[in-house]
């Protein structure tokens, strides 16, 4: 049950061309659209728009400080009401303020009977400011009966309230086929909306419900707004913190939270913190124990303008993490682990190009252990010829245990080659004849090591299931 007290009903009509200059180069016209008047708590408060142009009929934009004053005549007369407002915005010509949002109208002011609106404007770098004239007359006029809607009308000093736990206003439409609230803005302010909700206890401001399959809360623009050039369909905000300005929750079987579509441009825009290529909070948040990205169609791109990092267990707290790629079948093909580095449950091989032969692949070699290899081609001079270790390759394995070397003679006689000395700064090889000579060809040399820090790793257990069940 709705109990409703009706102090007093009135259309709110402005309907009048202005023309006035702001700076004797600049004059500028404004019109005033039709606006409902509504209450706010202690007074009256009425929405005012206007459009601004220059003496070429442009558009203008900038910040404009207005003085707005209620006259009980035409000419003269001592003020009923008064207010000043600086910095409006105003954006491609619309301009848009709540007059008795600084200083409320008092009901007293509103039941004189004539009420005339008298305007003052400058840009907010000038100093003073530029009258206009004439004077706005506003008119009251009562509806024909209390359910009259043949005019926007105020319900000012009333209060509706309600005895339900639900709502405080319930509108009720299940007999006709429109909405069951409609509200309409011709503000170009974000300040005012079609429909304004508050609700300072834990529930929603606005809650919108369907029951026959059309949507519970719909939103359209048409794209004369002020976000940008355009405005968007539905604007969600929140400022408490772990909570969303746009929250969507589907309890049925089937269906989506949220969806967003575009038929020529991203159906999903999504702009989260961006302090640094690491800030750990990105744009996207995937929430539950598995995160994941699902296409219907036969291709998935991942488009970036720059680089792609994916970071492994970036808390630390989950033991080889790893990074997976499955064929069709769910079968690993490649696998890449925080503690086991890359790892291939194929094949691995390289396209190369040949000249006449097209694209070939050329395979891996696979060892029990990790080892790093260098190849060069050297001398002997009087069957001897020491080689020392090129120093980047000498940082990258453990020359304190025990490394090969294998040698191949490039000669035009057999000749024997033999490795005599291995240390950690090199190795030396000599060469002799079949008949005792020392040698002086040239030779060929392999060089294999352990990698540093892997001197142990030889063929390891793995198993391609993690914990938790986890491919």
């Amino acid at each position: 049950m709705f109990r409703k007290q009706l102090i007093l009903t009135m259309c709110v009509t402005f309907i009048v061309m202005l023309a006035f200059t702001v700076s004797p180069r600049a004059p500028l016209y404004v019109q005033a659209r039709s606006a409902p008047q509504h209450r706010e708590p202690g007074g009256i408060t009425i929405p005012y728009t206007n459009q601004l142009s220059d003496d070429t009929g442009q558009p203008v934009d900038g910040s404009y400080d207005f003085i707005f004053v209620l006259y009980p005549t035409e000419a003269g007369g001592e003020p009923l009401w008064k207010e000043m407002q600086l910095g409006v915005p105003v954006r491609q010509g619309n301009f848009a303020v709540l007059l008795g949002n600084i200083n409320l109208i008092s009901k007293d002011a509103m039941d004189n009977g004539e009420l005339w609106l008298a305007v003052e404007v400058r840009p907010s770098e000038a100093q003073t400011f530029t009258p206009l004239t004439p004077r706005q007359q506003l008119s009251a006029t009562s509806p024909d009966s209390p359910t009259s809607l043949s005019c926007w009308h105020t319900h000012f000093d009333e209060w509706w309230t309600g005895s339900s736990e639900d709502a405080g206003l319930v509108v009720d439409n299940r007999t006709g086929t429109g909405d069951g609230i409609r509200g309409y803005a011709n503000s170009a302010s974000a300040n005012y909306g079609g429909v304004y909700g508050v609700n300072f206890a834990a529930g929603p401001g606005v809650y919108g419900r369907s029951d026959d399959g059309g949507p519970g809360v719909a939103g359209y623009s048409s794209g004369r707004g002020v976000y940008g050039s355009g405005a968007d369909g539905v604007v969600g905000e929140s400022a408490t913190n772990g909570m969303s300005g746009v929250y969507g929750n589907n309890t049925a079987t089937t269906g989506y939270g949220t969806t967003g579509r575009s038929g020529a441009y991203f159906g999903v825009y999504a702009w989260g913190n961006d302090s640094s290529a690491y800030d750990t909070t990105g744009d996207l948040l995937l929430a539950g124990n598995y995160g994941e990205i699902f296409t219907y169609g036969n291709l998935l791109n991942l488009y970036s303008n720059g680089n792609v990092i994916i970071d492994l267990d970036d808390d630390n707290n989950t033991t080889g993490a790893f990074f997976r790629i499955l064929s069709g079948s769910d079968g690993i093909l490649w696998t890449v682990s925080e503690t086991m580095g890359v790892i291939a449950s194929g094949r691995q091989a390289s396209v190369v190009q040949t000249t006449d032969r097209g694209e070939r692949l050329l395979y891996s070699i696979e060892g029990t252990g990790i080892w790093i290899e260098d190849i060069g081609t050297a001398a002997l001079t009087k069957g001897e010829k020491t080689i020392s270790f090129e120093p980047v390759f000498a940082q990258t394995v453990n020359l304190q245990q025990p490394y090969q070397v294998f040698v191949t003679p490039i000669s035009q006689e057999p000749v024997w080659l033999y490795v005599t000395t291995k240390t950690a700064a090199g190795f030396t090889v000599r060469g002799v004849t079949l008949d005792g000579e020392p040698a002086n060809c040239t030779f060929d040399y392999r060089v294999v090591a352990e990698r540093m820090g892997y001197e142990d790793v030889r063929l390891e257990s793995y198993t391609t299931t993690a914990a938790g069940g986890v491919k």
